[in-house]
């Protein structure tokens, strides 16, 4: 079986993990990495974000399902 593409988050989730201190603090914990590496992650639309316990955080965090987190 082939693995299939990661879905990439939609722009304005990028945005809102560059611009929101806590959220990515949040992230930074669940990587196991630093704050600024998170924001340099979204700078560059990481695959590592993702990854499905991390849509799961951003959803918590913000209230949006996944379909509203994730691009179709």
């Amino acid at each position: 079986m082939g693995r299939t593409k990661t879905q990439k988050l939609k722009q304005e989730i990028y945005q809102k993990i560059r611009t929101d201190i806590p959220l990515r603090q949040k992230i930074a914990d669940a990587l196991k990495i630093e704050n600024n590496s998170v924001y340099a992650a979204a700078l560059r639309k990481s695959a590592k974000l993702s990854l499905p316990f991390i849509v799961d955080l951003i959803a918590k965090y913000t209230g949006k399902r996944n379909e509203e987190i994730l691009e179709t």
